[in-house]
């Protein structure tokens, strides 16, 4: 239930070539922008945190203007689609569109619109691709460098670095996750195993409770195998429940563990969901961490990180800080800031085909409990200059975290 329908920042985004996309008249273009607007506007997550009594005006007033330049042919349905999801100013509300700078590389074309300051650290190295690589950095520290939660990246491959490391001898580990744009949770937590030394926490999250949202779990839960009494008794569930902006995810956990094994859901087990919804606020804002085992395999470890890390990338770097006394976290910049509103799905728009995504949850708490406003700080700030190259290499700033480590 961590990550429904997942969409990472960096790495799954339709890289779709100007050419693919039909001509299409103004009509066209119109229904495009307005079929956005609405399905945001009725499902996206962070929607009552960004259009609130402050800001209902200027968003009402970018809504319309956008329209009327559609309308009048002065700009595509997808361009306008791009300034509408960047006013948001959140990294996982976007146009599912990138375009390339003339060296190889992409940038979001939502770029063009965000006003929050992003590093593009291929603007200045020679060259930024980190790439996966497990290897001995000294006889003492060894380096796992885990760019991508999702894609290149197996779970084998994750499994297979962690024994490379415990053949190795080394006592010290230095995990280098920059550049790691997110994915799913399931790829980093063999590596919070390794690194747990203790209980911690961290804020839960919220499903905004809409109609589209509320068909995605009911599917979910039936392709999980749940009875059909169970799926039958929460569809049942749900006209109780229209009314109720957002659902905890600790709730769904709840129903999930305690009546998946009913072989008939009465109207108290429905009701006592419903009581336990409206008494959900203490009990669900947080998310507990603990595992049975503690490994022995690390004296000290190290988490590189840089502006680059996003999503679950950055749901690492809070589930290891939370649990990891053992472990520092070293960087030059913070990470993006991309967390607050997740579970996204790409959503395609019926002229252009262009998609763009849609958050299903947010953070409880927000603002107090958010990091989008700023990305999460290194606990060191590396006081060297950007390495010349990132991809495969032993670069200038794991040698200095190595020799820290081994101080």
């Amino acid at each position: 239930m961590e990550r429904i329908r997942l969409v990472s920042l960096f790495l799954l985004m339709s890289l779709i070539a100007m050419a693919q996309i039909p001509e299409l008249s103004v009509e066209q273009h119109l229904e495009d922008y307005d079929y956005a607007v609405k399905y945001l506007e009725d499902n996206y997550a962070g929607y009552h945190n960004k259009v609130v009594d402050s800001t209902r005006a200027d968003y009402e007033s970018m809504k319309s203007r956008l329209r009327v330049q559609v309308q009048q042919g002065e700009r595509t349905g997808w361009d306008a689609v791009a300034q509408y999801t960047a006013w948001f100013e959140d990294l996982h509300t976007r146009l599912c569109y990138n375009v390339g700078d003339g060296k190889g590389n992409t940038k979001p074309y939502n770029s063009k619109y965000w006003t929050r300051e992003r590093i593009y650290y291929s603007d200045y190295m020679q060259e930024y691709h980190p790439k996966a690589v497990a290897c001995k950095v000294t006889d003492k520290t060894f380096l796992i460098r885990f760019p991508s939660c999702y894609g290149d990246i197996s779970l084998e491959w994750v499994e297979g670095s962690i024994k490379t490391f415990r053949d190795s001898g080394c006592e010290n580990l230095v995990l280098d996750i920059r550049g790691n744009g997110g994915g799913s949770d399931t790829y980093f937590n063999p590596y919070w195993e390794l690194l747990y030394d203790h209980e911690g926490c961290v804020p839960g999250v919220e499903y905004r409770n809409s109609t589209e949202h509320r068909s995605m779990l009911l599917k979910d839960l039936q392709d999980s195998g749940m009875p059909q009494a169970f799926t039958s008794g929460i569809q049942a569930m749900f006209p109780m429940i229209a009314g109720i902006d957002y659902i905890p995810q600790g709730l769904i956990r709840y129903v999930v563990s305690h009546l998946n094994d009913a072989q008939n859901l009465s109207m108290q087990d429905l009701m006592g969901v419903l009581s336990k919804l409206a008494q959900s606020g203490d009990e669900f804002s947080k998310f507990t961490l603990h595992l049975d085992h503690v490994s022995d395999a690390v004296r000290k470890a190290a988490l590189i990180i840089d502006n680059g890390i996003a999503s679950s990338g950055e749901m690492m770097v809070k589930t290891i800080k939370a649990t990891s006394s053992r472990t520092m976290v070293y960087g030059r910049d913070n990470t993006s800031g991309c967390l607050d509103f997740s579970n996204c799905y790409e959503v395609e728009m019926p002229n252009s085909h262009l998609r763009f995504t849609c958050p299903m949850t947010r953070t409880i708490g927000l603002p107090e409990t958010g990091i989008d406003a700023t990305g999460i700080a290194p606990d060191v700030r590396i006081p060297l200059p950007l390495p010349a190259r990132l991809t495969d290499n032993i670069d200038e700033w794991t040698i200095w975290v190595a020799e820290q480590l081994e101080k």
